[in-house]
């Protein structure tokens, strides 16, 4: 029996939010060290992808906006 793709298993398990620290942490380190914001939002983002595979892009966008912008797109 295929798996199906979308359906690919969190390294979170249900908790979506179990590496929240893991997402803010690249970003506030790289912008800490100068980066751009586009550059770190993007790296937290792999974070988030990496934890969260199955995650449709436009939610896991969202998602670490929310965690990295306490909510304020910028």
């Amino acid at each position: 029996m295929s798996e199906n793709p979308s359906k690919k298993m969190s390294v979170c398990g249900e908790e979506s939010s179990c590496c929240r620290p893991a997402v803010q942490r690249a970003y506030s380190e790289l912008r800490r060290c100068g980066q751009p914001e586009r550059y770190a939002f993007e790296a937290a983002l792999a974070v988030y992808r990496y934890h969260h595979p199955g995650t449709m892009p436009r939610q896991a966008e969202l998602t670490v906006a929310e965690w990295v912008w306490d909510g304020v797109m910028h």
